[in-house]
């Protein structure tokens, strides 16, 4: 018998409803769940009291790390469902930069230094992302949001194609004079993240093989002839954009939230033998073994408290952020462009650097450190909550357009979302920096797109040149399944008929 009742005066069923899901998120615990997390987190802290003194401080220390990589992993796991959200994606940076930065930091010193408060970084930290959270990340409103990302297939196969020229003309301008232009490693970044939406559409088993393939094919191609060796986080956010594509058509399951998981204590281990054997130790890195660059940014905000103790930290009053606005204007135009956020911070972590083109990371938490002090961290909770959401809800709206200026807006947001790794990382200058810089190769091939479509011939039903399969099947009517002891055989209602195809 049909799943579904065919029932219209004129004989002409109903469309069903696209399949989507709103996805089990932790919203669904709500305050209950904020306040379990407050309370273990004060648990933590009491540590500090209930403990010999020469104890205290690394108990408390590495169990409110601890605490912060649970917390941001299961986030991470939960929001969204199968899907990888941009909630999900920073909890998923907090977790690595300031919960396992944490503990890898209290492991290796054991001893807290009074001039570097660790407790009192990992606490800042942890409460104010729990209750960023808590307030603005369980409240949201919750539309349903496509299983998979809709769209023709000739039209993501058009994507793939698109992605493929802009890696290979990276790669030939690597090995030109060109190498050094800013945009060349960005337009490769692109390729590779093209390549992924480019497999998005098809629903053939044949093709499922092609949907992991040809993107790791691609990041292979990067890691080779594009990425220099330095600035790992930039693979991070590669593959975790790729991540964010597969997820979003793993309609609602969490094969690629496991794989994730599954790969990620390798991953960082491998990066960091890759970083140590290559024998680059940056002003910062607090041991040889390559974990420096991930783990000293946590080490470098617990400075900036110290510094904020004695009165030795100025007050930037949101200059970081005027300046990150403009991070995109070349030096060469603008000479005297102001520096950036991990310029600022030079002379007071590394004096011994200053002029040498150097710059420090120290957290988003410690820029909002930087520019009003302790309240700044306080004025954070609503502005982070807000824009991260925002940036959730315009993924949440894109993921559902078919049309060739949608998809490449699909790209633009996925690329906001991964690239949030490095906003927690170092703060806003280097997410515009590199972010922008992705987002600009989108635009100019947005451009492209418009004025390509323009010199097409206008055909009726058609995305992009390509008539649109989707749209003819629904002229021909809905279709349904039917139910029988051979299994599930698909019907095609049209005007007045219901015809079935068995």
């Amino acid at each position: 018998m049909l799943d579904q009742r065919v029932e219209s005066r004129s004989g002409v069923a109903p469309a069903p409803a696209a399949p989507a899901v709103a996805g089990p998120r932790p919203a669904q615990l709500g305050v209950p769940a904020g306040l379990a997390w407050l309370c273990l987190g004060l648990v933590a802290l009491a540590l500090d009291a209930l403990t010999d003194y020469g104890d205290r401080r690394y108990l408390a220390t590495l169990a409110l790390g601890v605490l912060s990589v649970v917390f941001g992993l299961w986030v991470f796991w939960w929001d969204g469902g199968g899907r990888i959200t941009a909630i999900g994606a920073y909890n998923f940076g907090f977790a690595l930069l300031v919960g396992f930065a944490a503990v890898y930091q209290t492991v290796k010193t054991a001893v807290e230094a009074p001039q570097v408060p660790l407790l009192r970084a990992i606490a800042l930290c942890y409460f104010i992302q729990v209750t960023t959270w808590l307030v603005f990340w369980t409240r949201r409103p919750v539309r349903p949001v496509p299983r998979y990302v809709h769209s023709d297939p000739a039209l993501t196969g058009r994507m793939a194609v698109w992605g493929g020229v802009l890696l290979a003309v990276a790669v030939l301008l690597g090995f030109t004079a060109q190498s050094r232009h800013p945009l060349v490693q960005p337009a490769g970044f692109v390729g590779v993240v093209l390549l992924g939406v480019g497999l998005l559409s098809g629903r053939r088993r044949s093709r499922r093989l092609w949907y992991g393939l040809v993107p790791a094919a691609g990041f292979a191609v990067y890691v080779i002839y594009l990425f220099s060796g330095f600035g790992r986080i930039i693979l991070g956010s590669l593959g975790l954009a790729l991540a964010i594509i597969l997820a979003d058509r793993a309609r609602g399951r969490r094969y690629v939230k496991s794989a994730v998981l599954a790969v990620l204590a390798p991953t960082i281990f491998l990066l960091g033998r890759a970083r140590a054997t290559a024998g680059d130790a940056t002003a910062f890195d607090v041991d040889p073994d390559g974990m420096g660059s991930a783990v000293g940014p946590f080490h470098q905000f617990a400075r900036l408290l110290g510094f904020d103790d004695f009165g030795m930290l100025p007050r930037g009053w949101g200059d970081t952020f005027l300046t990150a606005a403009v991070a995109l204007v070349p030096r060469s135009v603008w000479p005297d462009k102001p520096v950036g956020f991990g310029a600022e911070l030079v002379p007071y972590l590394t004096p011994e650097l200053a002029g040498t083109g150097h710059s420090d990371a120290a957290l988003f938490f410690g820029e909002w450190l930087f520019n009003f002090g302790p309240v700044g961290l306080l004025l954070m909770i609503p502005v982070t909550g807000l824009a991260v959401r925002g940036l959730d809800g315009l993924m949440n709206r894109m993921a559902s357009r078919s049309t060739p200026a949608g998809l490449i807006g699909y790209v633009a947001v996925v690329l906001g979302v991964a690239g949030l790794i490095d906003l927690l990382w170092v703060g806003t200058f280097t997410y515009v920096a590199r972010t922008g810089s992705r987002l600009l190769v989108v635009l100019v091939l947005l451009v492209i797109v418009v004025l390509w479509r323009k010199g097409l011939p206008q055909v009726p039903g058609a995305i992009g040149g390509v008539p649109d399969v989707n749209r003819r099947r629904r002229a021909q009517g809905p279709s349904w399944s039917v139910s029988s002891g051979g299994g599930e055989r698909p019907v095609q209602v049209s005007s007045r008929t219901l015809t079935n195809r068995s």
